[in-house]
């Protein structure tokens, strides 16, 4: 974006609101006959006429500092709630038959609050392992009650 075509096409701008407010004014005088809802018409026009400008020459300040930091920013990494509501923990995929068969009793299946169930059973809260729900599949997962108190939780399918 460059900052001197901007600064060209504002100036534009401005001459035309400029130009758009003298003619209201000009057919405000020429059409009413009441001065006082004359002298209101004109204050109105010239005070909103105004404000656009202003607006539009501070949002171009604004654009200009947005402009200027061209540097990458770094996302912040933060613990992020799973997007699926079911998800399947697993180890790294065995090569041997055996090992096959005990990653599978490995697997772990959690879900959050507010979920819909997909997979049938008891599943308790990760925070509180003694609060327990039983669920069945379409259901949605209820909030814990642990410590007296409603939390968002994050619940895991008992084996």
């Amino acid at each position: 974006m460059n900052t001197n075509s901007e600064k060209d096409r504002l100036k534009k701008t401005t001459i035309i609101y400029l130009v758009v407010m003298v003619l209201i004014v000009v057919l405000v005088l020429l059409a009413v006959q009441d001065t006082q809802v004359k002298t209101v018409a004109v204050i109105l026009v010239l005070l909103v006429g105004a404000a656009a400008i202003i607006v539009q020459w501070l949002l171009l300040g604004k654009k200009g500092e947005a402009t200027k930091v061209q540097e990458p920013v770094k996302p912040v990494q933060e613990k992020v709630k799973p997007a699926k509501p079911t998800q399947k923990a697993t180890t790294p995929m065995p090569s041997k038959p055996e090992e096959k068969k005990q990653a599978k009793e490995e697997e772990v299946v959690s879900t959050q609050t507010g979920a819909q169930c997909e997979t049938a059973g008891v599943y308790h809260c990760s925070e509180h392992p003694d609060k327990t729900v039983t669920m069945e599949e379409g259901k949605r997962f209820p909030p814990c009650r642990g410590d007296d108190k409603g939390h968002s939780a994050t619940w895991v399918l008992e084996s």
